[in-house]
């Protein structure tokens, strides 16, 4: 059985992070925008993120808290 390796865009494995966050765009615009509002002493609606089980919940939560760190 000859197996060829593809490069795989996706990296298994919970909370690690894959070399390229593709179509998060959005939604790390809209919490830019969120902790933008709370830095400068605004309230603001809370935001929960769902979905399956591996699809970048984690992922997202980590680099959105990369942002706020930055901040």
């Amino acid at each position: 059985m000859n197996m060829t390796l593809r490069i795989n865009p996706y990296t298994p494995g919970a909370g690690m992070v894959p070399r390229y966050l593709a179509g998060r765009e959005q939604l790390l615009e809209e919490a830019k925008d969120v902790l933008a509002y709370v830095s400068n002493g605004y309230a603001t609606r809370s935001i929960v993120y769902y979905g399956l089980r591996g699809v970048g919940k984690t992922v997202l939560l980590s680099e959105i808290e990369n942002i706020a760190q930055e901040n």
